[in-house]
């Protein structure tokens, strides 16, 4: 694959992040009805940037959809036009960054941003016309030239000079495009500027800025906490200095001197001098050098156990080794856990993916819903966050489109007509549970048995079969069909999608559900794909690793409980509630110390969809294990189902980690 520009990619990186506050700031306001002044601002110099990166870009569709967006809000912020219909603009605004948002993905994809936005265009002026109280361009009497557009705003006569310093982080390219960027920005605050270098678009401009960043001396009325915030917004901003300067200062260019300092008195004295610095200590990797280097420590863990648990060095007895190797060990945990932390994002960024999903749903298909997203700010590992955005829109998707009853539904059932959806995520040990739930019609037991049955997936009487048993069978591939009539209709749809993507980055997918009163969906993921927090096993002389995430307890058998269902596998009673007896050497085919299920022990295991015991001879302890994939030649012609992979030990031993929701799978 072709690499891309890099100009080229942090145009992409910054629109992206751009839109996604965006959205954010949008959705905001739609749930109040009202955009702020704050709000307001805020999408005015995300539009003005996209915009002035776009022109820079040559993508000239983009450049015009968002400067159309951005002379909106223009009007709008300087109190020249009233939005009394917030629902319409807001409608409008989520369009233009759908469609801004389509022509970045074309870009990332080597595809020109090919997107029509000239009846979007169109839309936004027409709506700008009747919020400014203007007539459109139809009814004017006479068409007139367009006035020359200028950079200069007349602030009166009180105005202070400034002169405003801004460096670059170290190679964060384009340069000449940040301070093109940074000088628009703050131009609606200026009545004049002058900026060195001057031709900032040059090639020769670019590598000064880098070097030694950029001076932009201006008069304005503004508080100039205000300039710094503006300012401060600017992606990858190394240091920023703001300093008052008098009208007569040798500091001061002639070229604004002639221009405004005939306007001030004589002899006006400056502001206290005061010089504010800020920094943005934030730098763009390239996720892939991210996943290298976190191969790299893992392979340091390991050979740092392997070295520190030598049995040959701990028999030398080495004076002050001890010492040193707890020094090692605590610097190489500290390193491994800082890398981590490089790669842990914040679920916020898909949980709002899921608000704006919830608001166009629930719009389609006449919904009023109370959408609420609890503990966003709890961090996962970004390969984990790539794959949990699917399962996550299908199930909010079904419990919008199939869970929650319409308003006149749900008043006959003595409920509020708002349905209530809650996404929460949370971290539980080593571990993160994100939770979706809804209040609405729950799921139908017998309706799910009946289709079931058709279906021939029933492997017992229905008496016998638990609730979550039931409920788990949505999860089955082609469970749903498109001919649903029953109160589960729907709630099958893509299930089976979920499980896999859940199931990929070793996470567990569990849900509830009461008749009449809603579901509620319970996923458990890791907090990382490269590090497992296990239990090691041991079968005769052979040790195993489980996730400590599948684990439920552990227990020794007593022979009583033993019994053998009608096709004679074995089973254990626990509580009332039978267990299938998995023996792990029966499966692998290999030698163990144990054979009879009171001498060993059962360590109760949770999959998706079945519960069920694994006997082992005995347990060892808890083991974090650096994941290493199997070899591919062993993974196309291995026969035995259920390793997930594997992991080195301190003594150098290699040992297989056990999938368990592969384990039984076909069973």
């Amino acid at each position: 694959m072709q690499e891309q520009d890099p100009l080229v990619e942090i145009f992409i990186f910054e629109c992206q992040q751009l839109l996604e506050t965006l959205e954010e700031t949008l959705l905001a306001g739609e749930k109040e009805h009202f955009l702020n002044d704050e709000q307001i601002n805020e999408i005015f110099r995300i539009m003005h940037t996209i915009k002035g990166s776009a022109a820079m870009m040559s993508y000239d569709n983009m450049a015009q959809l968002a400067h159309a967006v951005e002379d909106m809000f223009s009007q709008i912020r300087e109190k020249k036009a009233r939005s009394g219909d917030w629902d319409n603009l807001f409608e409008i605004v989520l369009e233009s960054a759908d469609m801004l948002k389509g022509d970045i993905a074309a870009v990332a994809l080597g595809k020109a941003p090919d997107s029509q936005s000239k009846n979007l265009v169109d839309r936004i002026h027409t709506y700008l016309d009747l919020v400014s109280h203007r007539k459109p361009k139809s009814e004017e009497d006479e068409v007139s030239e367009p006035e020359p557009v200028s950079d200069e705003v007349d602030l009166g006569d009180a105005g202070v000079f400034y002169k405003i310093k801004v460096t670059f982080e170290e190679d964060c390219k384009m340069e000449n495009m940040r301070a093109f960027g940074v000088v628009n920005a703050i131009s609606p605050m200026c009545a004049r500027k002058v900026h060195i270098p001057e031709e900032l678009m040059s090639e020769d401009s670019c590598g000064k800025i880098a070097k030694s960043g950029f001076v932009i001396y201006i008069l304005s009325a503004e508080n100039p906490d205000t300039i710094k915030k503006v300012i401060d917004e600017t992606l990858f901003l190394s240091t920023l200095s703001i300093i008052p300067l008098a009208d007569d200062s040798y500091d001061l260019p002639d070229s604004i001197k002639a221009t405004a300092g005939a306007q001030d008195e004589p002899g006006a004295q400056s502001k206290t001098i005061s010089e504010t610095t800020a920094k943005q200590n934030f730098i763009s990797v390239n996720i892939n050098k991210l996943d290298k280097l976190m191969d790299l420590v893992g392979e340091i863990v390991t050979t740092e156990s392997m070295v520190t648990k030598n049995p040959e060095i701990l028999a030398m007895n080495i004076s002050g080794f001890d010492n040193t190797a707890k020094q090692l060990e605590k610097l190489t945990t500290e390193l491994q856990e800082i890398v981590m932390s490089t790669r842990m994002i914040p679920v916020s960024t898909t949980f709002h993916k899921m608000t704006r999903l919830v608001r166009d749903m629930s719009k389609k298909v006449d919904k009023q819903i109370n959408f609420q997203v609890i503990g966003e700010e709890t961090e996962v590992d970004k390969n984990i966050i790539d794959n949990l955005s699917d399962p996550l829109m299908h199930l909010i998707r079904n419990a919008v489109d199939h869970g929650i009853e319409h308003p006149a539904d749900r008043l006959e059932r003595g409920k509020n007509p708002e349905g209530n959806l809650t996404l929460e995520a949370r971290s539980v040990g080593g571990d993160v549970m994100i939770i979706v739930s809804d209040d609405g019609k729950g799921l139908n037991r017998e309706g799910i048995l009946k289709k079931a049955a058709e279906k021939g997936l029933l492997t017992k009487p229905e008496n016998e079969i638990s609730d979550r048993e039931v409920f788990s069978m949505i999860f089955m591939p082609g469970f749903s069909t498109n001919d649903q009539v029953t109160e589960y209709s729907g709630r099958g749809v893509g299930m089976d999608v979920v499980r896999q993507n859940i199931d990929k980055i070793g996470g567990t997918i569990s849900l509830e559900s009461v008749p009449g009163s809603g579901t509620k969906f319970v996923i458990r993921i890791p907090l990382t794909l490269a590090i497992m927090n296990g239990m090691k096993l041991k079968v005769g002389n052979i040790i195993y690793i489980v996730p400590m995430l599948s684990i439920q307890e552990s227990f020794k058998p007593k022979l009583e409980d033993v019994l053998r269902d009608p096709d004679g596998r074995e089973m254990i009673m626990i509580r009332g509630e039978c267990y299938p007896v998995v023996r792990l050497h029966e499966l692998f085919e290999v030698e163990s110390r144990y054979k009879n299920l009171e001498d060993g022990i059962l360590v109760m295991l949770n999959t998706e969809d079945l519960t069920f015991c694994l006997f082992i001879d005995e347990l060892i302890g808890e083991q974090q294990a650096v994941i290493k994939p199997l070899p591919r030649y062993i993974q196309n012609h291995s026969t035995v189902r259920g390793i997930g992979g594997c992991t080195i030990l301190g003594d150098g031993s290699i040992v297989l980690i056990i999938d368990v929701n592969k384990l039984v799978s076909s069973d």
